[in-house]
């Protein structure tokens, strides 16, 4: 009786554009509080957080959620291709764990969003809870990161991963130190820093794998190394 042919898998070429796709995908919507330049929000820049854009009542709220939304269903998509091309080590499977994990945070922050009680002056009051967790959650991944990758890249890519560490861990004191002791005053634009510190990371990625994937093409592979065994390598 003839074998059923087995579906082949796409090349590892396609995997990486994919990924890249997604992950640019994820990083513009991650940005999406951008679009409270052109929208009536009711809220501070300087004072309020991003996440609480997409509160519920508030002005162009859904904007906000569904921004959140794509972020993090592109992130959560992201990950099965990012474990099939990145290295084998435990850095790498942690990188990509942590992005898939952010995803389902954002996933989470859109479907129950953070509480805004108005306070004046386009700030909110923070009454706690679950909702409030997913912002926290989502803060710390902007250290996070960068502090990941900068254990695994090499080269220049590591300086930008650690020179980004130190930028965000500065603006995550901001961020405590404003709370604590202006409370809240000009929190809103330290965090909205972070937000775009994380999405450059995402973009740094995009650029990171499509690199890799020339470099994977440019190196000729001796006989009976595996295309997977291929992909494990760093661009310097």
């Amino acid at each position: 009786m003839p074998s059923v042919p087995h579906r082949a898998e796409p090349p590892l070429g396609a995997v990486r554009r994919f990924t890249a796709a997604l992950l640019f995908l994820g990083a513009v919507a991650h940005s999406g509080f951008l679009a409270e330049a052109f929208l009536d929000t009711a809220l501070s820049p300087w004072h309020t957080v991003p996440a609480r854009l997409a509160s519920a009542g508030q002005p162009s709220s859904d904007v906000f959620r569904y921004a959140d939304c794509v972020a993090g269903a592109a992130f959560v998509l992201a990950g099965p291709s990012l474990f099939r091309i990145a290295p084998v080590h435990w850095q790498g499977r942690l990188t990509v764990t942590v992005l898939s994990a952010y995803g389902v945070v954002l996933l989470l922050r859109a479907a129950f969003p953070p509480e805004c009680l108005p306070d004046g002056a386009g700030r909110c009051v923070s009454q706690g809870g679950a909702s409030d967790l997913l912002v926290l959650l989502a803060g710390v991944q902007h250290v996070v990161g960068p502090l990941i990758v900068g254990a695994w890249w090499r080269g220049r890519w590591k300086r930008f991963a650690l020179a980004l560490l130190v930028i965000q861990f500065a603006l995550w004191a901001v961020v405590v130190g404003a709370n604590w002791l202006l409370d809240g005053r000009f929190v809103g634009m330290a965090a909205r820093m972070q937000v775009l510190g994380a999405s450059v990371l995402f973009g740094a990625g995009v650029v990171y794998i499509l690199r890799m994937g020339r470099r994977a093409a440019g190196v000729r592979r001796p006989a009976g190394v595996s295309s997977r065994e291929g992909a494990t390598s760093c661009p310097g």
